[in-house]
């Protein structure tokens, strides 16, 4: 039965795309999105090269499209666990939560987010709508940061950039640890939480605190 507002059509259209998107995951994941062909990505899906091009017009915009999906997916869950009630604290640990939750879920886009970071923000068709969103990710966690320091929690620091340092401070400490350069077994996230709350407590907060 046909979704309210969309045609039958519609209904298995999108159903196709997203069986392309996933098999498209699968191979960027373990080839490298540079690497893959959509000949792969065609097999892994079980259709013909020809019709992949009726629902997506280039290997780039397959992975696009991808990125921009979990991306959005991440925003939604962080605006819910950020918006909501908590103190500073609380919602740093949620946010980083959400995080490294889809990360977990999805073990392949963690793969080529990791992997094609760079290319995206520094090239490519999507470079300009890439860093976009990856602002609009930071500009979800500054307000809480910017209520932390009203607070007297967190040290004057400026919200944004701090936002943005937690962001690349998980990105660089997963791909370490994916690439096994990490000596030692330790919760990750945990590990990047201390890190980050140490380095912006206010000074008066951590001695209430005892810590």
């Amino acid at each position: 039965m046909p979704v309210e507002g969309k045609t039958r059509r519609d209904v298995l259209t999108e159903f196709r795309r997203a069986e392309i998107l996933a098999a498209a995951r699968k191979v960027f994941a373990a080839r490298g999105f540079r690497a893959a062909t959509l000949e792969e990505v065609a097999v892994q899906a079980g259709l013909a090269k020809g019709t992949l091009y009726l629902y997506f017009d280039s290997k780039e915009e397959m992975f696009w499209a991808i990125f921009r999906g979990r991306v959005a997916e991440m925003h939604r869950r962080l605006q819910a666990v950020l918006g909501g009630p908590g103190g500073t604290e609380e919602k740093i640990r949620a946010g980083l939560r959400v995080r490294f939750e889809l990360l977990r879920e999805d073990q392949d886009f963690m793969r080529i987010y990791l992997t094609e970071f760079g290319q995206c923000i520094y090239g490519g068709p999507w470079a300009k709508e890439f860093r976009k969103l990856h602002l609009a990710g930071a500009r979800l966690l500054a307000p809480v940061l910017e209520e932390g320091i009203r607070r007297g929690e967190l040290r004057d620091v400026p919200p944004l950039e701090t936002a943005l340092a937690l962001m690349d401070l998980v990105k660089s400490t997963v791909s370490l640890k994916l690439l096994g350069m990490h000596e030692n077994r330790f919760d990750v996230e945990q590990f990047i939480f201390d890190l980050f709350w140490r380095g912006v407590r206010a000074e008066s907060a951590a001695a209430e605190g005892g810590q």
